[in-house]
C-alpha cells in the first residue's frame, strides 16, 4: 500500500469540517451538498467503504483523503486510492474525503457515520437516495437505542423531506416514480417499445434517488421486480443474449406485476 504524504490536502480537506468538526455550511452549500446518517460499528468496514468508494468513482475523484479530525491541521492527510484495502478497519475520529472535495464520509464515533456531498456523489455514496438513507436510519437508531442511545437524537437532526409512498395511487403524477409509474402502464397497454420503456424507466429511476422520492412495501417490491426485470432485457438488439427478455416477454411481466399491484 503506497501512502503520500498530502499537506495541501489535508489544508483544503479540513474545510470540509467547521470549528465544532460537524460539516461546513459554506462546503455544503457549494455543490447543494446533501447529508445522509448510515450505520456503522466500531471501526470502517466494507459497506462504509464502499460508499466512499463508490462516491469517488461516480463524482470523479482519483483518490480518498483520510485526516482525524481530532488532529487538525497539522497532521498530514493520508492520500489513498479509492480501493485501496488501508481504508478498511480504521477507528473512529475519522474523516474520508474524495480529494476533488465533492464529497466525503465522517465517522465521528461508534455507532454511525454522515455521508455528505453533491448529487453526483451521493449516486454512488448513497445510491438508496438520501431520504430513503435517513428512513432506514432512524430505524436503526431504534433498534440499536440501547446499545448507542445517542443515534436516535442523530436521526432527529436529519428526518427525510418526503413521504414514502405505499401505493401505486398514493404517487404523485408529477413526480418521478409517478412517471415510472405511468412508462410501465404505457408499454403494459402497448403505447411504447420495451426499449423505450427500458431507457425511460430507468432514467425516472435515478431522478426519483436524486430527488430523494421514498417508496415501501409493496410499492417498493413493485419497483425493485422492474429493475430485476431490466437487468435480464438488452436495450441495444446487437448486445442481446439468448435468455435476455424478448419485447413481449418484458411487457407481459410488466402487465402481471400492474395486475396485482393495482
Amino acid at each position: 500500500m503506497v501512502i503520500e504524504s498530502n499537506e495541501g490536502g489535508t489544508e483544503s480537506a479540513m474545510t470540509v469540517l467547521d470549528r465544532q468538526g460537524a460539516f461546513s455550511g459554506q462546503w455544503l452549500a457549494a455543490g447543494e451538498k446533501k447529508i445522509a446518517p448510515v450505520p456503522a460499528g466500531s471501526r470502517t468496514d466494507d459497506s462504509l467503504v464502499r460508499r466512499i468508494t463508490e462516491g469517488c468513482r461516480t463524482a470523479g475523484a482519483d483518490a480518498v483523503l483520510v485526516i482525524h479530525p481530532s488532529a487538525g491541521a497539522i497532521a498530514p492527510a493520508d492520500s489513498l486510492p479509492p480501493a485501496d484495502p488501508g481504508l478498511v478497519s480504521l477507528p473512529a475520529d475519522l474523516l474520508l474525503v474524495a480529494a476533488n472535495l465533492e464529497g466525503a464520509v465522517l465517522f465521528p464515533g461508534p455507532g454511525y457515520a454522515l455521508v455528505a456531498g453533491t448529487s453526483a456523489f451521493l449516486a454512488g455514496a448513497a445510491p438508496e437516495g438520501v431520504d430513503q438513507a435517513r428512513a432506514r436510519f432512524a430505524r436503526y437508531a431504534r433498534a440499536a437505542a440501547r446499545k448507542w442511545p445517542a443515534l436516535e437524537s442523530t436521526a432527529r437532526s436529519f428526518p427525510p423531506g418526503h413521504i414514502a409512498w405505499k401505493y401505486p395511487r398514493d404517487v404523485p403524477e408529477a413526480t418521478a416514480t409517478g412517471q415510472q409509474l405511468a412508462l410501465m402502464r404505457d408499454v403494459a397497454a402497448g403505447r411504447c417499445t420495451g426499449a423505450e420503456f427500458a431507457v425511460g424507466w430507468l432514467d425516472a429511476r435515478r431522478r426519483s434517488q436524486q430527488q430523494g422520492e421514498r417508496v415501501r412495501d409493496p410499492l417498493e417490491t413493485l419497483l425493485d421486480r422492474v429493475f430485476s426485470l431490466l437487468e435480464d432485457y438488452s436495450i441495444d438488439p446487437q448486445f442481446k443474449e439468448p435468455e435476455d427478455l424478448s419485447d413481449d416477454e418484458l411487457k407481459n411481466a410488466v402487465i402481471e406485476l400492474l395486475r396485482k399491484a393495482e
